[in-house]
C-alpha cells in the first residue's frame, strides 16, 4: 500500500465519523438540550481527529523514509536532527573519553546508518506551535498551520474545557462548521505535502 492510500484509508474514515456526527447535529428531531450536548462531543471528536490525523501521518511519513534506503547524513538538516536528536542529548553529557570516542565513530554508526526516528509525540495538547515545530522538522510547510493558528488555539483550548468537565457552551452548528473547515484545510494540505515530500530527493531519485 502507498503512503497516499495508507493517508486516505486514514483520512476516509474519520471524515465519515465527523459527517455523521453532522447529521445528528443538523437532524430535525434533536431538541435544543441535545444539540447543545452533541456540540460538545462534536468539538472533542473534531480536536481527536486533528491530532490523530497529523500524528499517524506524520508516523507513516518517518516510516516511508525508514525504508527508503536513505541514510542520515543525506536527510535535510531540519529532519537529521528529529532523527539523532536522542542520541545528541546523550553526547552532551558524555565523560570527555567517551564523547571523543563517540565523535570518532559518529560518522559511521549513525550518519551513514538508516535514520531511526523517535515516536512523533504531539504533547497530548496538539496546539499550533506544537504542530509547527513537528512539520518544520519534518521538512514541510507550517504556513496552512499558521493560517488558522487563532482557531485551532481555541479547538484545543476548549476541548481541554470539555475533557476537564467545564460547562463549555458552543451553541450554533455554523459556528462549529468553521473550525471543521478549518481542521479539513489543515489535514488535506499534510496530506497532499508528505506524499509530495516523498517523491523528491533525498526519498525519491527519479
Amino acid at each position: 500500500m502507498s503512503i497516499l492510500e495508507t493517508i486516505s484509508n486514514d483520512l476516509d474514515w474519520r471524515e465519515k465519523e465527523i459527517a455523521n456526527m453532522r447529521l445528528l447535529l443538523s437532524s430535525p428531531g434533536v431538541t435544543a438540550g441535545q444539540k447543545l450536548g452533541l456540540l460538545r462531543a462534536a468539538w472533542a471528536m473534531l480536536y481527536a481527529h486533528y491530532e490523530g490525523f497529523c500524528k499517524n501521518t506524520l508516523a507513516s511519513f518517518y516510516d516511508v523514509i525508514g525504508r527508503s534506503g536513505v541514510i542520515c547524513r543525506d536527510l535535510p538538516q531540519s529532519t537529521r536532527l528529529f532523527a539523532l536528536g536522542s542520541r545528541l542529548k546523550i553526547l552532551k553529557n558524555m565523560p570527555n573519553g567517551d564523547l571523543l570516542s563517540e565523535i570518532v565513530n559518529f560518522q559511521s554508526c549513525h550518519l551513514s546508518a538508516p535514520p531511526q526516528f523517535p515516536d512523533v509525540d504531539t504533547q497530548s495538547n496538539l496546539w499550533p506551535s506544537v504542530l509547527i515545530e513537528l512539520l518544520e522538522a519534518a521538512d514541510l510547510s507550517a504556513d496552512k498551520v499558521r493560517e488558522h493558528r487563532v482557531k485551532l488555539n481555541t479547538l484545543v483550548g476548549r476541548r481541554n474545557q470539555i475533557a476537564h468537565g467545564e460547562n463549555n457552551i458552543i451553541s450554533e452548528v455554523g459556528y462549529y462548521r468553521t473550525y471543521e473547515d478549518a481542521v479539513y484545510d489543515i489535514m488535506y494540505d499534510l496530506a497532499i505535502q508528505v506524499d509530495n515530500r516523498l517523491s523528491l530527493p533525498p526519498y525519491s531519485t527519479q
